[in-house]
């Protein structure tokens, strides 16, 4: 990881009210007036103030003041002229504070001396009491917008005020979601949140009303279904215990192949990278993310971002329960489970480990033939289309070698009735039908068409002011990196080719041609399952009429829904989705500290993922051991968050001076550098919660 360097050190030593930086818990907000603007474009209330009961930041008179006046609060204070005076504690404060706020470890008191670069020591320093040193304040500049205002509430209501920061920096940034109703979400529920009200609301008449169908058609499918009993014996069916499997699983791979999205393996095309790019088919792993039903030509039209997989598929159950036939004994059901649920399960975590995010591990082979040779387990020559004579890449060659293990450890029939329950599952909603699920079901089935109509409700101005803003910021960053001095070689030309692509899709604003896309398609009010088969049929269809001889730009492009900024290898670019720069904290009238803490943060992390990739076993010596409990992929990820704080908060140096001098949020009283970090911890909080990570199980006792 390049060592980045600390911006100019900065004179200034203005705090906020009468206590000194250190008391970084002691800040309240006191915001009477409401407001109904939206930190986005000024329109939609994402957060308000309310007359009555007091804010949760607000404390009665006196509550606290006991609190201030102990040995401990001086331990806090004390060394804090002495550090601020030392530019080398300055800086190993920094970088101790970001991996504290990444792994969300309980925060030291080192956390809060990073509230003011190094400076000379006060000479007003004063005491009122004899545990209560601090200098005389400066009046800080302040942002009285209402959007300001609005912000300051989302901060405050997603704290814990009662809880000590110099021990629970977790507890104390992230408060449960009951007490934080104000508080901004991420952007990924933030856009689920858009695009359900705009498929509820915007689908019932004019080009987007067969999206609206396929959204009811969801939430009216059931398990049982008689058409996904069909579609399952058309394939062979259920294999009882005692019957003779098929010699072969190629077959049934190939039948999968021609009507619904491969369990097993994927291809597609891609360009490769270079100013003339080539045509590959690509082997890798399944086609099935859970957020995006890609199209085999991957480079006509937005990408989709790297993504998880379950262990086990959450309709899983019910389904094998609807698939089994009703004549098995008990044991017998039960059995047949376990054996279903091993095959998936270990499948699934073979996927995980082995299918490869990039093209590190790769190699390209010249036929078909080669391809049968090097991988003997599957009849290649039924899946790879008959008049393709260009290179065939292996993307995940490990995910192949490991598959063909587990292969050979299951009975065919066994695998036989585990590819049937796949296949349903990668055609069904992801979970029981809900708005929720069938909003994200209705975006993974048509994700061009879903992405206009999330595209529609922001003006063009907008959307290119925001990429503008996002582009700048990206460049602020990759020249503050050049200046490290550890960066050097090829990583240093490697940054130097890096671009960032956050311009949307032009197809998106074409509302005749996405008219024309649903135009082919009928669709069944009632019938989702079918449904979505018929749009893999046209997404097949037009595989076949793409001219693969003419030449094509490697331009990568994000869903803007789906929000997650990531590292294009094949384009060598950083892809960021619309729904990630149009978030509350990315609003021009804020202060910077708020823009480079969120979207300024994501964007150095996939710098960082972008030129680190080598140094992958050096930097993981620097793992706390507080985080040992996590995969060795969990654990990168906690650096390389680290990492993009540092070049965000640098870069933020770099470009302004004196971060303490920037405009503070009206009744919210922290300093900037404390706010910076606070959104940073918020945001790992609320981006967990969203997903399902419990950060109050015992695993996270210790952080």
């Amino acid at each position: 990881m390049p060592n980045v360097s600390s911006g100019p050190a900065t004179s200034s030593s203005s705090t906020s009210g009468p206590k000194p930086p250190t008391n970084f818990g002691r800040g309240r907000v006191s915001l009477q007036s409401s407001t109904t603007t939206s930190l986005v474009t000024g329109t939609t209330a994402l957060g308000s103030g309310t007359n009555g009961p007091p804010a949760p930041g607000t404390v009665p008179p006196g509550s606290r003041i006991a609190s201030l006046k102990n040995p401990v609060g001086w331990v806090c204070c004390a060394p804090c002229i002495w550090l601020r005076s030392s530019s080398a504690v300055h800086k190993m404060a920094i970088t101790a504070a970001t991996l504290l706020v990444t792994s969300l470890l309980v925060a030291s008191p080192i956390l809060f001396l990073i509230s003011a670069a190094p400076s000379q020591l006060p000479r007003d320093c004063f005491a009122t009491d004899e545990d209560d040193c601090h200098p005389t304040p400066a009046p800080p500049p302040v942002c009285a917008d209402p959007i300001c205002r609005a912000a300051a509430i989302s901060i405050s209501s997603r704290m814990n005020w009662d809880v000590e920061p110099c021990r629970e920096f977790k507890n104390y940034s992230c408060s449960t979601m009951e007490s934080s109703l104000r508080a901004v979400k991420s952007a990924q529920e933030l856009a689920d949140t858009q695009m359900q009200q705009l498929l509820s609301l915007n689908t019932t008449s004019g080009i987007f009303r067969k999206l609206g169908r396929l959204y009811g058609s969801c939430l009216r499918q059931e398990l049982n279904d008689s058409s996904i009993r069909r579609r399952l014996d058309q394939l062979g069916g259920y294999l009882h215990i005692g019957s003779v499997g098929p010699q072969s699983i190629s077959p049934l791979v190939a039948k999968i192949q021609a009507i619904g999205p491969l369990p097993l393996i994927g291809i597609y095309y891609d360009l490769s990278y270079g100013p003339k790019p080539q045509t590959l088919l690509i082997i890798d792993g399944p086609n099935t993310p859970p957020n995006i039903l890609e199209n085999p030509v991957r480079w006509n039209g937005p990408r989709a971002p790297p993504y998880d997989v379950e262990e086990v598929p959450e309709l899983l159950d019910e389904l094998i329960n609807t698939f089994l036939p009703l004549g098995l004994s008990s044991d017998q059901r039960q059995s047949e489970r376990n054996l279903i649920f091993s095959f998936i399960r270990e499948l699934n975590q073979i996927r995980r480990n082995y299918v490869q995010k990039d093209f590190t591990t790769s190699y390209v082979l010249n036929n078909v033939t080669a391809l049968s040779n090097a991988h003997p387990f599957l009849m290649w020559a039924e899946l790879v289309p008959g008049n393709w004579t260009g290179p065939i890449v292996i993307r995940s060659p490990e995910y192949l070698r490991q598959l063909r293990k587990l292969l050979l450890q299951y009975q065919n029939r066994v695998i036989h009735n585990s590819l049937l329950m796949l296949f349903a599952l990668n055609t069904l909603p992801p979970g029981r039908p809900s708005p929720l699920v069938c909003t994200r079901a209705t975006n993974w089935a048509l994700p061009e068409v879903t992405s206009a109509l999330f595209v529609a409700q922001y003006s063009e101005e907008v959307i290119r002011h925001a990429i503008h803003r996002t582009e700048e910021m990206f460049e602020y960053m990759k020249q503050h990196l050049k200046r490290a001095p550890s960066l050097r070689g090829s990583a240093l030309v490697r940054l130097s080719q890096l671009k960032v692509q956050a311009k949307v899709w032009p197809t998106l604003f074409n509302r005749t041609q996405i008219a024309s896309v649903l135009d082919e398609i009928e669709i069944s009010s009632d019938n989702w399952f079918e449904n979505v088969l018929k749009i893999y049929e046209i997404n097949n269809n037009r595989t076949k009429a793409v001219n693969f001889t003419v030449d094509s730009s490697q331009t990568a492009y994000a869903y803007p829904q789906i929000s997650k900024v990531f590292y294009d290898t094949l384009s060598h670019s950083i892809v960021v989705p619309l729904s990630v720069i149009l978030v509350p904290y990315f609003n021009p009238v804020l202060p910077p500290y708020l823009h480079y803490a969120s979207l300024g943060t994501t964007l150095a992390k996939e710098i960082l993922r972008s030129i680190t990739k080598a140094f992958e076993a050096k930097i993981m010596q620097c793992v706390p051991s507080a985080v040992s409990v996590f995969s060795n992929a969990s654990r990168m990820e906690l650096l390389i968050h680290s990492g993009g704080l540092q070049i965000a908060y640098h870069t933020l140096l770099s470009l302004s001076g004196p971060i303490k001098g920037m405009n503070r949020l009206l009744g919210l009283s922290l300093t900037p550098p404390q706010i910076f970090f606070l959104i940073s911890a918020q945001q790992l909080c609320a981006e967990s919660d969203y997903i399902g990570i419990d950060v109050n199980s015992s695993d996270f006792d210790e952080m």
